[in-house]
């Protein structure tokens, strides 16, 4: 406030704009991989990007489901590697040219996948400097006219530890003076790399990491079937969920697994936060095909690609039992392609009925947050009100929220308010209800604002 002639106030009150949602469609992916540094959350946007980051190994988990889901149209990937219990790394020691070790060379990622890394020291074009070439067969790094000498020009360690994608490097601290301490000229590989059984200790150190990434609002246990790690996986989407960071569980059933095991799953995990793909396999594509549609749109009948087949073919009363059980199913159809029969979570809701219910959820909290510690007088309530009516009446011509066919009901109601006690709290609340389209009736929500 600046006051430029006596009697005569300027008051300046800046336009509260929400900030844009963050986009759905984001998949975090828990599983192994053939290189990669475990545990470290990673964003890739398309398949290409994937591969030189984390290798191209079939035998991995999450590099079939990345490639299905990029194959579908997935807008985003979270990568989120493990090892298992009993990972080694692949690593070497180089001797100097006394015989004395002087470096050490440690594959990234865990597993026997490391064990493929090659080397070769050759001598530099430079007088008393060597030359380091790796490679695991597909990408090739080069540190051309390198020193172990940690006060050199090129110092070997520290640039492998900068530019590398492959190993890292440790300096053994030879007792040969440089140059003599530069290794040995000689060819290699990374050896003692093992594979570690996974568990659900792995996959809830990586739960916690995805935590921390708030664009993820799909998550998908990749080549696992193990009921206690979905079960572990939906409640960490419904933990997130209490925060507004709105999440839904992926996983497949087993292999080999029979009709009855399947359907028996969602006796113990019915949950509108968790999606059971059958048969198996076929996660990663209908997790792409999820985060390729508008938040609004259903799954239901839309065809998968880069799958040719499904292992198992499902008879019309089977497919009935497995929709029955609350299981999402593919079949092939003539002229359709391979479709999901119908998209549902494992409590049989709609899951384009929850992920509205979600952004609506998601936008609300998102302008409200705004109007923390301003909502102490009737105007600026009056305000917020005003701003969720407006997000979610755009909502209403994106056509994800509707009306009762009847017209009578509309598309949602809102309500901000504060009882006495509440205003003592400094706690504002606002009720919300919305139809998502497809849905029988409304969704009820209640968001607690506090100062």
């Amino acid at each position: 406030m600046a006051r430029v002639i006596p009697g005569v106030e300027i008051q300046v009150i800046k336009e509260i704009v929400p900030q844009q949602l963050n986009p759905s469609g984001v998949v975090g992916m828990i599983g192994t991989t053939e290189k990669g540094q475990v545990l470290k959350p990673v964003h890739v946007g398309n398949y290409r990007e994937f591969t030189e980051m984390f290798g191209s190994g079939a035998e991995y988990t999450i590099t079939n489901e990345a490639k299905n889901a990029f194959l579908n149209g997935v807008f985003e990937v979270v990568v989120v590697p493990i090892a298992g219990k009993g990972a080694e790394k692949a690593k070497i020691k180089l001797k100097d040219q006394s015989g004395a070790d002087t470096l050490l060379l440690i594959a990234q990622g865990a597993g026997a996948s490391g064990n493929r890394i090659s080397f070769s020291v050759e001598a530099g074009s430079v007088e008393n400097t060597v030359s380091v070439v790796i490679t695991d067969g597909s990408a090739f790094e080069a540190f051309e006219n390198a020193v172990m000498d940690p006060k050199g020009e090129n110092y070997l360690v520290e640039a492998i530890n900068k530019k590398s994608g492959l190993i890292t490097a440790e300096d053994l601290n030879s007792k040969s003076k440089a140059p003599a301490n530069n290794p040995a000229l000689l060819e290699g590989a990374l050896a003692g790399g093992k594979d570690g059984v996974v568990s659900k200790d792995d996959f809830e150190k990586a739960l916690e990491k995805l935590e921390g990434e708030p664009d993820v609002d799909m998550v998908l246990a990749c080549g696992i079937a193990d009921s206690e790690i979905h079960a572990l996986i939906e409640a960490h989407c419904q933990n997130m969920s209490l925060d507004a960071k709105n999440r839904i569980g992926i996983g497949t059933v087993g292999v080999d697994e029979g009709l009855e095991d399947i359907c028996n799953r969602t006796t113990t995990l019915a949950s509108d936060r968790f999606i059971l793909v059958a048969p198996a396999g076929n996660a990663g594509a209908v997790a792409g095909l999820i985060g390729k549609l508008n938040y609004y749109e259903s799954p239901t009948f839309k065809p998968l690609s880069g799958i040719s087949k499904i292992d198992v073919a499902y008879t019309p009363s089977e497919l009935g039992k497995l929709l029955t059980a609350g299981i999402l199913p593919l079949e092939a159809q003539r002229g359709r392609g391979i479709v999901v029969v119908k998209g549902i979570t494992t409590s049989k809701e709609q899951i384009s009925v929850q992920r509205i219910a979600d952004r609506s959820v998601r936008g609300v909290k998102n302008i409200s947050d705004l109007f923390i510690g301003t909502l102490n007088n009737e105007a600026n309530r009056i305000a917020l009100n005003a701003k969720i009516t407006e997000f979610l009446m755009q909502m209403e011509r994106e056509g994800s929220i509707v009306p009762s066919t009847d017209g009578i009901e509309p598309a949602f109601i809102i309500d901000v308010y504060s009882s006495q006690s509440d205003f003592a709290q400094g706690i504002v609340r606002i009720d919300m209800a919305v139809r998502p389209v497809r849905a029988i009736d409304y969704i009820y929500a209640t968001i607690l604002v506090e100062a």
